[in-house]
């Protein structure tokens, strides 16, 4: 295990200056986006907006936004990867904050599609982005720093934003306006990320190659086998899949903690950042044990116990057992995100990756907008139970259909690093 974090040392000492600047980006992104994340449900909640419109809302705005995701590989080919990034984040972080202003659900809807397209541009560009700014040695080290490094930010996140409702609350505020200044506050920190991209250099592009900024070498990029297109149908297919079970429970835990067990928005801080602390100790191990064991045995192990913990907190009702639960399920489920990220965007060419990654994110957040609608229409009217145990079962035969897809992928094939190590993230 010493070896191993030598290894991380070793890949963040050769980091270059784009690599940095993403990884700033990235923190800055991940703090304001984790406000968002644990207080923006709560704050429609106390607004007076229940569960059935929370899944209209994530489903109306996602499906608003699928018609864009194309075009949205496509213009980062025109305005280049900082242009790109900037716009992205800072549309993010206008809407955002316009969304925590307004209590009207027709508006609500607009902004929601705004962030949600412009999460497709972003998602576009950062990781295609990532491939090019790292050696295919260092790659898989690399991802999962930039996903630890949003997990880091959004367990601060957790944190403050849970402090900051009863800070703000100490001066006069009401819940509702204590609430709506956590998300501003948010929306800052999300426009700062703008900041640090904007110091990107562009890569030029001849003859078919990359560079990149000085203090960076390139080595060969893996082989992308001749049967990619096939590979890539299957992915997205998995993608399907993994979306539908996603949207029927995981936006809504926590309001599962403050409905089922009443914490307040400080234990529900403290929930979720304990549970990014779980997810950042396993997505820092996922590519030692990806070298060991191999990608299928790791997502075979990863998610196959996550469906667990998943079952027990649909069933208790005892809080610490829950805590437990959604703490391991967390670190199970999401720790190889950053593998399969890099592994989805290995099966296509480099020249096709923008738009490939967001053809993946239109296949999982296409299924996610239907099944958040359902569940939250389901949580609504039975409880969590059902959509918790709906979710385990559709991760179940998302499991079985990517080992049944890719066993014969190359990639596959070994289990240590002789093989190119192989990320919605959108995974959960």
């Amino acid at each position: 295990m010493h070896h191993e974090f030598r290894r991380y040392w070793t890949t963040i000492c050769h980091l270059g200056t784009n690599m940095r600047l993403l990884l700033a980006g990235a923190a800055l992104l991940g703090l304001g986006n984790g406000i968002f994340m644990t207080f923006f449900n709560l704050y429609l909640q106390q607004g007076g907006l229940g569960e059935a419109f929370l899944g209209r809302l994530n489903s109306l705005g996602t499906i608003g936004s699928l018609a864009l995701a194309i075009p949205a590989g496509l213009l980062v080919t025109r305005l280049g990867s900082r242009k790109s990034l900037v716009l992205s984040c800072a549309l993010i972080a206008v809407f955002g904050a316009l969304q925590a202003n307004v209590l009207v659900p027709a508006l609500l809807v607009v902004l929601q599609i705004g962030i949600s397209a412009s999460t497709m541009l972003y998602g576009a560009t950062y990781n295609p982005e990532m491939m090019r700014s790292t050696d295919p040695g260092d790659r898989q080290v690399a991802f999962s720093l930039a996903f630890t490094t949003g997990t880091v930010m959004s367990v601060v996140a957790s944190v403050v934003g849970g402090l900051l409702p009863r800070l703000f609350a100490h001066f006069g505020a009401s819940p509702v306006t204590g609430l709506r200044l956590t998300l501003v506050v948010g929306a800052i920190f999300i426009l700062a990320s703008a900041a640090a991209f904007i110091h990107l250099r562009e890569y030029q592009h001849g003859n078919g190659g990359q560079t990149v900024d000085a203090s960076h070498s390139v080595q060969s990029e893996p082989e992308v086998t001749s049967s990619w297109k096939r590979f890539a149908v299957r992915y997205a297919v998995v993608s399907v899949i993994i979306g539908f079970g996603a949207g029927l429970s995981i936006p809504y835990l926590n309001l599962y903690f403050a409905d089922r067990f009443h914490a307040s928005t400080v234990a529900v801080g403290n929930l979720f950042a304990m549970s990014n602390v779980v997810l950042t100790v396993g997505v820092l191990l996922a590519p030692w044990l990806v070298r060991r064991a191999g990608l299928m045995r790791t997502i075979g192990v990863t998610v196959g116990g996550s469906l667990v913990f998943l079952v027990i907190m649909a069933f208790t009702h005892n809080i610490i057992i829950a805590a437990l639960a959604f703490w391991m399920r967390a670190g199970l489920m999401m720790c190889s995100t950053p593998v399969t990220d890099k592994f989805c965007l290995e099966l296509v060419p480099p020249d096709k990756r923008s738009v490939a990654h967001n053809i993946f994110m239109m296949a999982w957040t296409g299924s996610w907008a239907i099944s958040t609608a359902l569940g939250g229409w389901l949580i609504q009217k039975t409880g969590f139970a059902l959509p918790m145990m709906l979710t385990a079962a559709v991760y179940g035969i998302y499991l079985a259909v990517f080992i049944l897809s890719f066993r014969h992928h190359p990639t596959m094939q070994y289990p240590s690093s002789v093989c190119p190590a192989t990320i919605p993230a959108q995974t959960d």
